[in-house]
């Protein structure tokens, strides 16, 4: 069974003075199944892409309710869908722009960002939405690797995730 992985990659590209990095979304038994669809979506240098970040999803929630996350077969049925919401904010203590990244289950992209502020870092100043990603719509048709997303009302399995240093480009 394929699962679902939001992934943080770093990397190179030609015009930036320091490593950058992108949020992607890809499908596959384990995480080192989705390496290719990795290397394919990077936009920079392949030379020293790796993984900064992994969670395999499994929830997105509304206000109210849990939904588990499945891939399938069949096309999306239900008005939900998944939304990656990226927050951006400043802390006095640090330089630069930090951001938080969640994901809610939302009918429409106002109702995604306002689930997503809730979670913004209450020490964050200038807090803003630098992005909402309807993940269902920014995949071409509805799909990632093939698999269409599901969301399906009721608890699910704890999300695993790491901060990690996962080289990607050999």
């Amino acid at each position: 069974m394929s699962n679902l992985y939001m992934v943080m990659l770093g990397g190179r590209h030609a015009k930036a003075n320091t490593e950058v990095h992108d949020v992607v979304f890809a499908a596959g038994e384990s995480l080192e199944d989705c390496y290719p669809q990795l290397r394919e979506a990077w936009f920079g240098e392949q030379n020293g892409l790796h993984i900064d970040a992994w969670m395999k999803v499994t929830a997105a929630y509304t206000a109210q309710d849990a939904y588990q996350v499945i891939l399938s077969q069949e096309p999306r049925t239900s008005a939900l869908k998944l939304w990656l919401i990226n927050l951006g904010g400043y802390d006095v203590r640090e330089f630069g722009e930090l951001h938080r990244y969640v994901l809610v289950a939302a009918a429409a992209e106002n109702q995604a960002k306002q689930l997503g502020k809730a979670h913004f870092a209450s020490h964050w100043q200038k807090q803003h939405t630098d992005r909402v990603l309807d993940v269902d719509d920014c995949i071409a048709v509805d799909q990632i690797a093939g698999h269409f997303i599901q969301l399906r009302q009721g608890p699910a399995e704890t999300e695993q995730w790491e901060n990690c240093y996962i080289r990607i480009d050999v």
